[in-house]
């Protein structure tokens, strides 16, 4: 199983592309997911089932949902595509609502949702299971602040037992986000706010170095537009 970063800016898209002879798996799905993927996939159609695991309803985590769904159907896409997302996150069961809503044929592809909690686990094959974490997340607006917190979760992903990938998404520092990343082989972690900017729905820099250090090795992502 390989796995590598398509796209990362807060505030703009994130997409984490995971490979396998069994399966595609997107973590996130931002806009341009397509313009990314295109770039790094040389054979279409995809001749797998294509898992899709959101982390929260934020457009920029979610918002290259639609495009992607209808770019299988142009290829005539026949695996099975899977959307996996917090439970009561609306956004992103309306994308889908309204994508099925459009379609005046049947899709050549089976889509099915999967609403998740805390400590859920889904079977990706035999060997590979999806576990989701309970994360510390909520919207804001520039100028207004922070709003209510949102359903958003994280995800570990294991191949045979061994916590082989983890990826927090959005949240700020908490046990449940030590939990995820502990003992990955590899770990994703945001590292939206700049050192000394803490909140309790994103990581600074010297948070996310913390976490780090509950796994084996890690990268920063989903940093501020403005910083780079």
């Amino acid at each position: 199983m390989e796995h590598e970063v398509l796209y990362s800016i807060a505030g703009i898209a994130t997409q984490i592309l995971v490979t396998d002879d069994k399966f595609l798996l997107l973590l996130d799905i931002g806009d341009g997911l397509l313009r990314d993927i295109v770039e790094k996939i040389n054979q279409f159609p995809i001749t797998r089932p294509i898992h899709i695991v959101i982390t929260h309803s934020h457009y920029d985590h979610c918002g290259g949902l639609y495009s992607f769904l209808g770019f299988l159907r142009m290829l005539n896409h026949r695996h099975p595509v899977c959307v996996y997302s917090p439970a009561s996150s609306d956004e992103v069961q309306s994308i889908i609502t309204t994508f099925r809503s459009g379609q005046k044929t049947p899709l050549s592809y089976s889509l099915e949702e999967y609403k998740l909690s805390d400590g859920d686990k889904v079977s990706i094959t035999d060997h590979v299971i999806l576990e989701s974490f309970q994360m510390q997340h909520q919207g804001s607006i520039i100028g207004v602040g922070g709003s209510s917190t949102i359903p958003s979760l994280g995800y570990a992903i294991y191949e045979r037992e061994e916590k082989c990938l983890a990826y927090t998404g959005d949240t700020g520092y908490h046990r449940n986000a030590e939990l995820l990343v502990e003992n990955a082989t590899f770990a994703y972690i945001e590292a939206t706010n700049k050192e000394g900017d803490y909140n309790s729905f994103h990581l600074t820099p010297e948070e996310a170095h913390k976490l780090g250090q509950f796994t084996k090795n890690y990268r920063l992502i989903h940093k501020r537009y403005e910083s780079r």
